[in-house]
């Protein structure tokens, strides 16, 4: 048994923060029914096409787990599909512009109205009210508005998004949680209700400690590159043979890594590093030292000692060497996902662990409109002529 079996959800949503969101859910267990526009479907199956499965990775990534049903929520007959699922469903979650779900029928208040005891979820750039709700915007924009490319980068280069599209992932997981948490309160309260979480909300609250340094101090922190702000040695070191990342918070690691792994008992003796402030305000002449000496050895030795020594480090690898690691082996991260038209795919599995409900075995994404007509007849009670009158419709 997973631990949200029996959950029905129904997932408006495209591209990454909220298709995140589902796909944790999935993941627990839900039943994912992913409603796609007939004309194409989620923008991201156009996005980084496999040669080797003419498929889209960046789809396959976030959506597993879930079921593609094709209908058109502009028809009448769309909408009314929608409703008699949403009869049979525990929550709704959509990202579409401000709008769009109420001007179709299918909105809180409609579906509330088939449903009491629904929960629905969106998630936008700024909120479904205030005056930002109308205003369109991606991961790229609030990560820039919010203060936490400021956050990111070289100290004397550019403002830095990061390489994978954080705040939409972060968003997803905040409005998973709440989900959950709505799912709780319905027991509680016997009703469901409306979860808003922008993405921009979600950035601001990434700011964590530079937000409260500046409403505290009206500190405004920058950037440190690979460094860290407050505390040291944090950062990235070289071996004989490449980078090191090497991170201590507390003066116990910093004894030990002088004395038991760099054999160099005088650099925790040094006044200029005796405790974390004056390493962190000496951090330049710190690194040159600590360099000196990590250039005799290699990456392989030295995280070795750092390891018998208690202390965190490791090599810097590019997505492949990531993947392909011993301690993603170790993890058994790399499982294998089958699709009915594809076979076996590879993909990660979910990173979770729950020893009584554990995760589902994953399925690999949908074709477009693959569940349509199982999804129709077991959820919305539809019959054949029903579901052929409903495609005539354009869906």
């Amino acid at each position: 048994m997973t631990a949200l079996e029996g959950i029905r959800v129904l997932d408006f949503t495209r591209v990454l923060a909220g298709p995140y969101c589902t796909l944790v859910l999935g993941d627990l267990g839900a039943e994912i029914i992913k409603i796609e526009n007939p004309q194409g479907g989620d923008d991201t199956r156009g996005f980084n096409i496999s040669p080797t499965l003419d498929f889209s990775t960046y789809f396959l990534a976030v959506n597993r787990n879930k079921k593609s049903v094709a209908i058109d929520i502009r028809t009448t007959e769309g909408r009314d599909a929608i409703h008699a699922m949403a009869a049979n469903a525990d929550v709704v979650i959509e990202n579409y512009r401000s709008g769009v779900m109420d001007r179709y029928g299918i909105g809180y208040e409609d579906l509330a109205k088939v449903n009491s005891q629904l929960i629905f979820a969106s998630v936008s750039a700024y909120g479904r009210d205030g005056p930002l709700k109308d205003r369109p915007g991606y991961d790229p924009i609030v990560q820039a508005e919010s203060g936490f490319m400021s956050l990111t980068g070289e100290p004397d280069g550019q403002p830095m998004r990061t390489g994978v599209s954080i705040a939409d992932m972060f968003t997803g997981m905040f409005a998973g949680q709440a989900i959950l948490a709505a799912l709780i309160a319905r027991d509680k309260i016997g009703r469901g209700q409306r979860i808003d979480v922008p993405l921009f909300d979600t950035s601001v609250n990434m700011l964590h400690h530079a937000a409260n340094a500046f409403l505290v101090d009206e500190m405004v922190m920058g950037r440190y590159g690979n460094s860290n702000a407050l505390a040291q040695p944090v950062g990235l070191f070289t071996a004989s043979d490449g980078p090191l990342m090497v991170t201590m918070t507390n003066n116990r690691l910093y004894k030990r890594f002088c004395e038991d792994v760099l054999e160099r008992p005088d650099l925790f003796d040094d006044p200029r590093f005796v405790d974390n402030a004056a390493r962190v305000e000496n951090r330049e002449a710190l690194t040159d030292e600590l360099n000196s000496v990590l250039m005799a050895d290699t990456r392989s030795n030295w995280i070795t000692k750092l390891s018998a020594a208690g202390i965190p480090g490791g090599e810097v690898r590019d997505v492949g060497q990531a993947l392909t690691s011993v301690e993603t082996e170790a993890r058994q991260m790399i499982v294998d996902q089958p699709h009915p038209r594809l076979g076996t795919i590879r993909g990660v599995r979910s990173p979770m662990t729950l020893s009584e409900t554990p995760v589902r075995d994953p399925v690999a994404a949908p074709d477009l409109g693959a569940d349509t007509d199982e999804v129709l007849r077991d959820i919305a009670g539809y019959d054949d002529a029903q579901i052929a009158a409903l495609k005539a419709a354009g869906n």
